[in-house]
């Protein structure tokens, strides 16, 4: 049976190209569409979409802060995760946060669709090229990732880890402002937050500490 369906994803190409498939293979009946957090939190919570496909980069909250703020609205919705980012952390987050499935945007058309299908049946879906590693932990959830002692990725806000993604990829100040349409200033009390958080003293410990957790490589 088609179900209802909402894409969210700041990319209009990805939304049209996914939602077509969708109704072209009579998986979904009605396909909505939202472009940032705020648009993607006030559908899901007024359409109660069967599934959501769900982008982790979004304008205002991550998609992993959204799908963790849906769910406690409306823990029946489906949500799968469709992201550039393979690493660890992004993968166990979104599955702690409540997703059924995570799929690479890398993935061809058909492999996107087998996932949603697996997902609207009840299965938990992740991408088969996802490293050996991340499968053993989501196999053994009970087993968390090695991390520094101290160490509270957890508790930065989901801007704050976006800013610590960046940082950690070298990516300068005035850069990291322009892109998030942000103050220099802001960025860098959000640098100083985030070091506090995580017990790091300068920048050094902190790339360390992004490439530990798989935020970054090394």
């Amino acid at each position: 049976m088609a179900k209802t369906i909402l894409l969210v994803d700041d990319h209009p190409a990805i939304r049209a190209s996914i939602g077509a498939e969708l109704l072209k293979k009579n998986i979904a009946e009605k396909i909505y569409e939202a472009g940032n957090s705020e648009e993607g939190y006030d559908q899901a919570i007024s359409l109660k979409p069967d599934l959501i496909v769900m982008d982790i980069s979004l304008y205002g909250a991550s998609g992993i802060e959204l799908t963790r703020k849906i769910l406690q609205q409306n823990p029946s919705i489906k949500i799968v995760m469709l992201s550039m980012y393979s690493k660890v952390i992004y993968i166990t987050e979104s599955l702690k946060a409540g997703a059924k499935g995570y799929i690479l945007k890398e993935a061809d058309m058909d492999s996107i669709i087998d996932g949603i299908k697996k997902v609207l049946s009840g299965e938990t879906y992740v991408d088969s090229r996802i490293s050996s590693k991340v499968i053993a932990s989501l196999i053994s959830p009970e087993e968390e990732l090695e991390q520094p002692e101290g160490s509270t990725y957890d508790t930065l806000s989901s801007r704050e880890q976006e800013i610590l993604r960046l940082l950690a990829e070298g990516r300068d100040i005035r850069d990291i402002a322009k892109e998030l349409c942000i103050s220099s200033k802001t960025v860098i009390n959000h640098r100083t937050n985030i070091m506090q958080k995580l017990n790091c003293s300068n920048m050094v410990e902190l790339i360390k500490y992004a490439i530990h957790i798989g935020l970054v490589d090394a």
